[in-house]
């Protein structure tokens, strides 16, 4: 290699470490485990404003290795669920019979739980809404069931009955109390 091609390759070398910028030898810290999201307030959401606080389940985000979780903060979606919109709309009560609704579950582990609510709706204007609310920590799991209608429309006066199959969430332990709308409709253990 000649004088003229070694100068040339050392001044090339130079001038891009010049470019590279300086070099930390700081060592970086790095989290042993990601950030664990804080949960959602219940203040942003903008309809229907549950009535109080829906308490959050007790559940680490990260449980000790051997320590069973009673229940899974997945709930399937039922159908029936608040939709956008809902804001404009009246919400109105219905009716639920319990006397007809029940509780299923699957022999599975876990176990796999769903409400069956019978009942009425005022009219066929009125469409059914129904939030599951599961509080693990006491047991409980409350499903609060209303109906929203545009009370600009006219409608036929006439009942309409209705069957909704709510599914509650996979349960491995423990026993439970279901509510709908404050009223027990049943419990089960998983």
């Amino acid at each position: 290699m000649t004088l003229k091609s070694t100068l040339s390759l050392l001044i090339i070398s130079l001038l891009l470490a010049a470019c590279a910028g300086p070099v930390s030898t700081v060592p970086v810290a790095e989290n042993a485990y990601p950030a664990v999201p804080s949960p959602i307030s219940t203040a942003s959401i903008p309809y229907p404003s549950p009535v109080g606080e829906i308490p959050f389940p007790n559940i680490p985000a990260y449980p000790e290795p051997g320590v069973p979780i009673s229940g899974t903060l997945a709930i399937p979606p039922s159908g029936y669920e608040p939709q956008p919109g809902d804001g404009i709309l009246q919400r109105d009560q219905v009716t639920v019979n319990l006397a007809n609704s029940q509780i299923t579950k699957t022999a599975s582990d876990p176990t796999q739980v769903t409400a069956i609510l019978e009942g009425n709706l005022s009219d066929p204007c009125h469409t059914l809404r129904v939030i599951v609310v599961p509080s693990f920590s006491l047991g409980a799991i409350n499903i609060n069931v209303y109906t929203v209608v545009d009370t600009g429309l006219s409608c036929i006066m006439m009942i309409k009955p209705f069957t909704a199959s709510i599914p509650l969430g996979s349960y491995s332990g423990g026993h439970y109390s279901v509510y709908i709308n404050d009223q027990l409709l049943g419990e089960f253990d998983a």
